[in-house]
């Protein structure tokens, strides 16, 4: 048995900015998703990011303690398998253009999980991808879903939870560490 991989970082990091978990898709899923939000990103000068779901944000505590309750977090979830569907919008920079998230009980409890480690509150969840960072009015909204596509059947099953500071503009998000997703 391969020993378990550990939460490694910079120690000397103390930025005590914002930070989220989330969960990437690896691989073919990634590259597809990471493609189209580029595409959008220079088509619309929208902002670029990585593909992820946010479990949970708003997270504001020394690094030291975030780390330890990542890895409490991240020994605790169940396997689970992530299925993307239709392509949405709102009137919300965040949620400008996404892919919806088929939620699930593993998925639902690690955010429950999470939410309650960090010591965090949140309203409803809607577990999504985003493809693009943009106000835009919703026809143009519309249309772009027409050209991406309305509904991605894609599947990825996440094997990390990854701790990104999300103080400022999305270009300047950085991952700080990702730790192994361990099943009891």
């Amino acid at each position: 048995m391969a020993p378990e991989e550990q939460a490694s970082y910079d120690a000397s990091f103390r930025d005590e900015g914002e930070y989220a978990l989330w969960l990437k898709p690896e691989n073919e899923v990634r590259d597809i998703l990471k493609r189209i939000i580029d595409r959008l990103a220079e088509e619309y000068d929208a902002p670029v990011f990585e593909p992820h779901i946010t479990i949970a944000s708003g997270i504001k505590m020394p690094v030291d303690e975030m780390v330890g309750r990542l890895e409490s977090v991240s020994h605790t979830v169940e396997p689970m398998t992530l299925y993307l569907e239709d392509t949405d919008f709102r009137d919300s920079y965040y949620r400008s253009l996404f892919v919806r998230i088929a939620p699930n009980d593993a998925l639902l409890a690690l955010r429950e999980r999470s939410l309650r480690e960090f010591r965090l509150e949140h309203g409803p969840y809607m577990p999504h991808i985003s493809l693009m960072y943009r106000e835009m009015d919703s026809g143009k909204k519309q249309q772009i879903i027409e050209r991406v596509g309305k509904r991605f059947d894609l599947v990825f099953i996440p094997d990390k939870m990854h701790l990104v500071r999300v103080s400022g503009p999305p270009e300047t998000w950085k991952e700080l560490l990702h730790v192994p997703l361990v099943t009891p």
